[in-house]
């Protein structure tokens, strides 16, 4: 399973248990089992292999057996697995022929569980208390009504919650147009042939996120593929892959190619891993364990290595990927940046054939990327094929092969790798005069948890109203910390912060938001709703100020607006940064910090942004930054924060020209605006 689905079942199955346990207090030997209904559910989402089912069923079984007031409690332990295997069984029979598929499901797989258990209840009281056999026949006919009723209740709570979730989870097969009429390439890596591909949203055909695909890349190749938010980088991805025939729902039309075989031709994704490691855009949706090792780790214990040779390979991806002093760390603790360095060692450590990153370096510091450059190049030497999606393009020009550009789903350009000629805009700063000083951080120290790791360390800035402040730094050199602690969402273990004068201390987060808003280095934190529109119209109402132009507004400075009615789940990841930017531009506060902002975009996207920004800045608010990219500091910002191990080693203040460009601005690939 995916560390999604492990997640969700993780999830229902802790509802299963909150459920079981109120059942206590009901009276009677035996109650109606709601917890069938929850690891129904469970399996109806997920769609895990059978033995992945009965272990499901094994942890309902015990949950059961821990919450209960029957005479024989551990028959659980049998029953539960038994109607979770009937639940996957017959939904695999019927998932595709009827939407009320998860009822009829449950609607079965209650009394295959629930009968069973009272079978098996009967069965010890006969053989341990000389009950008769007619005697628990009448017992067990006493006890229909409630399994009727159990299955009553856990067929609505299961259709109800499965109807919408079904469709933000995406687990429909796609349907794919037309059959091979050849057999596939046996030589080929990865073949595309005419390959086009249609997400289903809310039910109806969308415009192809791919279109007449036809192209090949082969052993040893490093490609780079370039292009905006939403021109469909990540779906490309899925489907060089052959991920998209197994996971995603949609339509595809033409053929795919993975290692000399079909793509719908392996069996499912477990076969396809073997040939294929991915990297995704979001590293949190692929770290599941509880300690870095155990993540890097896992990956070579499924290789029949012995325990010295995964010792050995395990000391070489720490240096690899510079993961060593942060091995015993939890990876839900580490910045965005570490979190892509442990997600790439782990797709290392299982040595496939192909490699895909997608925008995997988006959240690392410069040297950061030229070491994952360098890695990747020297696995094309030793004969992998390398894809990797990434912005940064002019950093890879020396490594990568081949490039690729995609625009609106169709290929613009396939050839070497070319840099980026964006033009930087005429930003138009307004006047430097009547600053105030809205935050004031003094002296700041955060230590985390038990390790006593010091990731703020005498820190003291001041932040003006009118400004742009970009903060930079290697990955894990505080830069995050610092920014939660300007909005209250960490408290310093010593020092202070006062916005508008008065102590952070004294303020609530909600008195605080008034003030500052945040946008997340992982957009997805943010993101709930169901429409683009409905997201940003969410915090306006909780304010008090809900007003459709300002959503319109918002949508339309971020370059979204067209988008509106778009579920955000189907947006790219460039395209889900704006929206959450979008969605703090609405609420107005005079502060905005930022965290990454440009992370998903290409540079003109970025630039666009930093425009949006300097208007903000102009119009006297403050804004502070964290930022990876040299060239938006350089341009955007009045002033330059250097972190590095906790502390502020630098601070410039940028000067600027009748432009507005500023004068330290040194990259001689770009074409500048007006000249400096």
């Amino acid at each position: 399973m995916k560390s999604r689905d492990i997640a969700l079942v993780g999830i229902l199955l802790a509802a299963g248990a909150i459920a079981r346990y109120i059942s206590l207090f009901i009276p009677g030997a035996i109650v109606a089992n709601l917890t069938i209904a929850f690891y129904c559910l469970a399996i109806i989402l997920v769609v895990p292999k059978y033995k992945e089912t009965l272990g499901i069923g094994l942890v309902a079984g015990i949950i059961c057996a821990v919450f209960s007031h029957s005479i024989f409690p551990l028959g659980n332990l049998i029953s539960e697995p038994i109607g979770a295997f009937v639940c996957l069984l017959v939904y695999k029979m019927i998932k595709d022929k009827t939407k009320l598929a998860p009822a009829i499901t449950t609607a079965i797989a209650t009394p295959a569980s629930g009968f069973t258990f009272i079978a098996i209840t009967c069965l010890v009281n006969i053989a341990t208390t000389g009950a008769t056999t007619a005697m628990m026949l009448s017992f067990a006919i006493s006890m229909i009504p409630i399994v009727a009723g159990a299955v009553v209740v856990n067929v609505i709570i299961v259709q109800l919650i499965a109807m919408p979730a079904t469709t933000v989870m995406q687990k429909t097969h796609p349907i794919q147009i037309g059959t091979h009429t050849k057999p596939a390439d046996e030589n080929a890596v990865i073949k595309l042939e005419k390959v086009r591909f249609t997400y289903n949203a809310a039910e109806k055909l969308e415009k192809p996120a791919l279109e007449d695909l036809t192209l090949e890349i082969g052993k040893g190749e490093f490609v780079v593929v370039t292009g905006p938010s939403g021109s469909g980088k990540t779906t490309f991805c899925r489907t060089v892959t052959g991920v998209i025939l197994h996971s995603y729902g949609g339509t595809v039309n033409g053929e795919i190619t993975v290692m000399g075989k079909y793509a719908d031709e392996y069996k499912d994704m477990e076969e396809l891993s073997s040939y294929v490691g991915m990297v995704f855009d979001d590293a949190d949706a692929q770290l599941i364990f509880t300690t870095v090792e155990e993540e890097i780790k896992t990956g070579l214990e499924t290789r029949k290595l012995t325990a010295s040779e995964i010792d050995d390979r395990l000391n070489e991806l720490y240096k690899m990927t510079n993961t060593e002093i942060i091995k015993d760390q939890a990876p839900h603790a580490l910045s965005g940046g570490q979190k892509q360095r442990v997600a790439f060692a782990a797709a290392l450590s299982k040595e496939t054939p192909i490699l895909v990153l997608d925008e995997a370096t988006s959240e690392l510091d410069k040297e950061a990327r030229k070491q994952v450059y360098s890695v990747l190049k020297s696995l094309t030497e030793a004969g992998k094929t390398v894809i990797l999606v990434e912005h940064m393009v002019d950093e890879t020009v020396d490594y990568a092969t081949r490039q690729i550009r995609l625009e609106n789903g169709k290929i613009i350009y396939d050839g070497v790798p070319v840099k980026d000629t964006a033009v930087i805009p005429e930003f138009k700063r307004g006047s430097d005069e009547s600053k105030k000083c809205i935050i004031s951080a003094k002296n700041l120290v955060h230590v985390y948890g038990s390790n006593h790791l010091k990731a703020l360390d005498d820190v003291s800035l001041e932040l003006f109203s009118g400004e742009i402040v970009a903060v930079v730094g290697e990955n894990g050199s505080g830069k995050t910390t610092l920014i939660k602690h300007l909005n209250g969402l960490l408290r310093p273990t010593s020092g202070t912060v006062e916005i508008y004068g008065e102590d952070i201390e004294k303020c609530s987060v909600p008195k605080i938001s008034e003030y500052v808003g945040l946008v997340f280095q992982n957009p997805d934190t943010m993101l709930f709703e169901n429409t683009c529109f409905k997201e940003i119209s969410f915090g306006l109402k909780n304010i008090g100020k809900a007003d459709d132009d300002a959503v319109l507004k918002a949508l339309d400075e971020v370059g979204l607006l067209e988008k509106k009615d778009v579920n955000p789940r189907h947006l790219s990841r460039g395209e889900r940064q704006r929206l959450a930017l979008a969605c703090v531009l609405a609420m107005g506060q005079p502060v905005l910090i930022l965290d990454e902002p440009t992370t998903g975009l290409d540079l003109k996207e970025s630039f666009e942004i930093m425009e949006l920004l300097m208007k903000i800045r102009n119009e006297g608010k403050t804004v502070l930054m964290v930022t990876h990219s040299p060239k938006i500091a350089e341009i955007a910002a009045d002033r330059i924060i250097e972190m590095e191990h906790g502390k502020i080693t630098k601070m410039t203040v940028t000067s600027v020209d009748d432009h507005g460009s500023g004068e330290i601005l040194e990259s001689t690939d770009i074409e500048i605006a007006g000249g400096v």
